[in-house]
């Protein structure tokens, strides 16, 4: 958590320099949200999906285990203006909420980092409405003939370092093993490609 903590103030600048990649995952994000629907936002770093998801639900709670990555979100959402958006500390494998009460759950490129996301998954479904969905969008680096090399020197030097390297048809495969529900998914391509996987839990 020391990396996350110590990167939250340039997490939004490194976000834009994948730009289009990470500006279509937010578009897709509103798209997909329900008018009124209750959202959870999980590992949510700086906000963004979280405030995308705002603009249509009820209800968004906001949620990371980094205090310093709610801080830089809670400051976004002041500044733009919303007032549907909760801000909490949370595990993503320990998510204090009852079974079944949110319309929409969010997981932004954070399986990814995790040693045991099928586990992250399960816990992600267990708090979905049945018919709802979870939004799983995640960058794709295992393919490095599709990304910038430079990008990558960048997030490197950084600190940044996934835990697993997926291609879509693998991670699609991975959250198809999970048998929470029905497995979309659209991949986004740009400097660094975004599978924008959804689950329709059963």
């Amino acid at each position: 958590m020391d990396f996350w903590s110590t990167f939250a103030r340039f997490y939004d600048v490194a976000e834009a320099l994948n730009g289009k990649v990470y500006r279509e995952m937010v578009s897709v994000t509103l798209r997909l949200v329900p008018h009124g629907a209750a959202v959870l936002d999980c590992a949510a770093g700086t906000g963004e999906l979280s405030l995308a998801a705002a603009r249509k639900a009820k209800s968004v709670v906001c949620t990371d285990y980094s205090e310093e990555m709610l801080n830089v979100a809670r400051k976004k959402a002041n500044k733009r203006g919303f007032v549907n958006v909760e801000f909490e500390r949370a595990n993503i494998f320990h998510l204090d909420y009852a079974e079944e009460t949110f319309d929409i759950v969010i997981a932004g490129n954070v399986l990814h980092l995790l040693n045991d996301p099928k586990r992250a998954v399960c816990e992600l479904c267990r708090v979905t409405k049945c018919g709802g969905k979870i939004l799983l969008p995640t960058f794709m680096t295992k393919d490095k003939a599709a990304i910038s090399e430079t990008l990558l020197r960048v997030y490197g030097k950084l600190g940044f370092s996934p835990n697993t390297e997926y291609s879509p048809g693998e991670y699609v495969e991975m959250l198809k093993n999970c048998n929470a529900g029905e497995v979309k998914s659209k991949l986004i391509k740009g400097t660094v490609p975004c599978c924008y996987a959804v689950i329709i839990k059963d």
